[in-house]
């Protein structure tokens, strides 16, 4: 054999050795897959163990027992000793349900190399852990906080904290991933009541309580294992004064102006983002408070000590009833702990600068008849906006109709009403704003708008029309309002038609639903008062009709009018005796508002009963001629009406050659008035 052969030989069976290495370390132990890319890359572990040690601990794992079974595990670091005889073991608990990495501090796993080559495993509820682990020569890396002797640890109080909120945004929800069975802490009890949470996101932080910057670091770079990022918090409206301590956040992400010690913070205020730098298999937050008789400076750059007994407001399970509050727990802690748990918990923490903002357009009563419309507006935020929701209501519920991602100050969008469920007919507009930290605002700006779009084939939709008195729309102090409606080119039957009213005031009063005619047989209306309304005649009026297949159409005044003037009535002087025989009565009518629009006219003649001369008469009619005979008196009627069925009523008077009047007397009816 040649030796260039052998050469080659030599090298493909270092290359199958490699490999066959690489994929062993990667092998998901008790049945976990390999974290995501993300999580993969967190660390840069020192893989110089053979695959016998990946074999040791894969079987140690498989014949575990205790909090060992609640999850599978796969290796996120292997941190080996410099002579090669032990070896710290990361281990990431992973998801049963999703296979993905759970995001907290991992576990660990010590191994030792025995006198015969072989690797043995302990966990870290094994005996002999603590005491072997602290022999290591990389134990310091391997833990949150210090390692420190027993002899030295400190107490945990008995004290129960209170009037704290989970650490992010109101409504958003978050995954608990560690609380009371808490192993990453060395002694383990100093992290009994800290608390991991996590939704696979670098996401914003907020304050879970007021506070006072004690102490930040952000210089780690974001995934980097040996370097930790945090900011601290001191409580001083506790006694003793408490500090909050949030682990694991994002580089270059504290606020500038909370870069200085002694800062005010307020509840709910952005103060990072989360990360996993540090001791950290995933994006997550570990948050716990220490008190002033435990905290000191970690020699891994935080604060640290041992974590208190904190409940949080918006959390309702293992209530304490003197703090008001609740604590998170998992459903396997509280198995061995006691108590509830549950996997995800949502915030209650409100805005201390909640994001604010409005619309420019469109206008309110806007008649939008196209399928698009414009809309735009503004946002304001402490940090940052994150996005704009415009918002519809009808049928009494606010929908989202489009959101505009985009971090700009000011924005312009155009929302296709065809693409929404919005009905012809009226609707509200309004705008959201979404900061950074996921804070939403108050739906603002308010504009009424109404709808008459056909968005199916054209013609296809039915029609209205609302009924108008001469192209007038003069509406009764009591009566109704009425429509025509015909079917659209698709066939489809009227099945109703439907009324709203709106007043004057576009700002303060809302659309007055008069109601529904579904039967038809007699027109299509809706009874309407318009008793103390002011007189105008800028009130609105809408008809939307809806056939048998839901398609729609709809007409709508702008100039309705609310008149309660009566019309005004003069007539022309008549002598008397009258010595003719043809009588012609004259008038002069109007009304400024709606316009006169018929009348009823009659005549007494010598006492007698009303005899009628016309009904229905032209609100264009101003005079009417009587035929009459000597020894007469007649008292002339007319009542005149408006558009809006206002009425006035006059007579006048008039008596023929050798009338002769009772007892010699001139009655004052022959004055023009009533």
């Amino acid at each position: 054999m040649s030796k260039m052969l052998k050469i080659g030989i030599i090298v493909l069976v270092l290359l199958s050795i490699f490999l066959a290495v690489i994929t062993l370390i990667g092998y998901p132990l008790k049945g976990i897959v390999s974290g995501s890319p993300e999580q993969e890359a967190h660390s840069t572990p020192d893989y110089h163990a053979d695959p016998d040690l990946i074999e040791a601990v894969k079987d140690a794992l498989a014949g575990s027992k205790g909090r060992w079974e609640q999850f599978a595990y796969s290796i996120d670091h292997i941190q080996v000793q410099d002579d090669g005889q032990a070896a710290i073991v990361w281990l990431a608990a992973t998801d049963p349900e999703t296979g993905e990495w759970i995001d907290r501090e991992p576990e660990l796993a010590l191994a030792r190399l025995d006198d015969k080559g072989k690797w043995k495993i302990l966990l870290e509820d094994e005996d002999q852990f603590s005491e072997s682990f602290k022999g290591v020569q990389y134990a310091e890396k391997s833990i949150q906080g210090d390692l420190i002797e027993e002899d030295a640890a400190l107490p945990k109080s008995s004290t129960v904290y209170g009037g704290y909120y989970l650490p992010w945004a109101a409504g958003l929800e978050k995954r608990l991933t560690w609380s009371v069975s808490h192993t990453s802490c060395y002694p383990t009890y100093y992290c009994t009541h800290a608390f991991d949470f996590a939704d696979g996101t670098m996401f914003p932080l907020v304050a879970a309580k007021g506070g006072f910057v004690y102490h930040w670091k952000d210089t780690c770079a974001n995934g980097d294992s040996s370097c930790t990022n945090s900011i601290t918090l001191q409580d001083r409206s506790t006694t003793p004064w408490t500090y909050q301590i949030y682990l694991h956040i994002a580089k270059d992400s504290i606020p500038a102006n909370l870069k200085k010690a002694g800062i005010p913070v307020v509840q709910g205020q952005y103060i990072a983002d989360v990360d996993d730098t540090g001791y950290s298999t995933g994006h997550h937050v570990h948050f716990m408070v220490v008190s002033e008789a435990t905290k000191y400076m970690s020699g891994k750059g935080y604060v640290w000590g041992v974590a208190e007994d904190i409940t949080y407001r918006d959390v309702d399970i293992n209530w304490d009833p003197g703090t008001q509050g609740g604590r998170p727990r998992l459903a396997y802690e509280a198995a061995s702990y006691g108590g509830q748990g549950r996997t995800y918990y949502t915030s209650g923490n409100q805005p201390a600068n909640p994001p604010t903002g409005g619309l420019n357009t469109p206008a309110t009563k806007t008649y939008v008849t196209t399928k698009q419309f414009g809309v735009s507006g503004w946002g304001k935020d402490d940090i940052a906006i994150k996005k704009y929701e415009i918002l519809a209501k009808y049928a009494d519920e606010w929908v989202t109709v489009k959101e505009v991602s985009t971090t700009n100050k000011t924005f312009s969008s155009t929302v296709n009403v065809c693409d929404t469920s919005i009905p012809d007919g009226p609707f509200a507009l309004a705008l959201r704003v979404w900061d950074y930290e996921g804070n939403a605002s108050v739906i603002s700006s308010v504009r009424k708008l109404i709808k008459n779009v056909e968005c199916g084939t054209a013609g296809s939709d039915p029609q209205v029309q609302i009924s108008l008195n001469d192209g007038v729309l003069a509406l009764p102090k009591t009566g109704f309002v009425n429509a025509e409606a015909i079917k659209g080119s698709a066939g489809s039957a009227i099945k109703s038609v439907e009324f709203w009213f709106h007043g004057l005031n576009w700002n303060k009063e809302k659309w007055v639903y008069l109601g529904k005619d579904s039967n038809g047989t007699n027109g299509w209306q809706a009874p309407i008062t318009t008793i103390g309304k002011t007189e105008s005649s800028n009130y609105i009026v809408l008809a939307v009709v809806t056939d048998i297949a839901g398609r729609q159409g709809a007409d709508l005044s702008f100039n309705a009018i609310v008149d309660h003037t009566n019309p005004t009535i003069t007539f022309e002087s008549i002598g008397s005796p009258f010595m003719g025989s043809i009588v012609t009565f004259k008038w002069t009518g109007s009304d400024d508002r709606t316009g006169l629009d018929y009348y009823d006219i009659g005549v007494y003649r010598n006492g007698g009963s009303y005899q009628s001369l016309g009904t229905g008469l032209p609100g264009s009619k101003i005079s009417h001629q009587l035929s009459v005979s000597k020894n007469q008196i007649l008292v002339f009627q007319i009542i005149g009406y408006d558009r809006s069925g206002n009425s006035t009523k006059r007579m006048i008077s008039v008596y023929t050659d050798g009338y002769v009047f009772p007892n010699g007397y001139i009655f004052p009816t022959f004055f023009n008035g009533d």
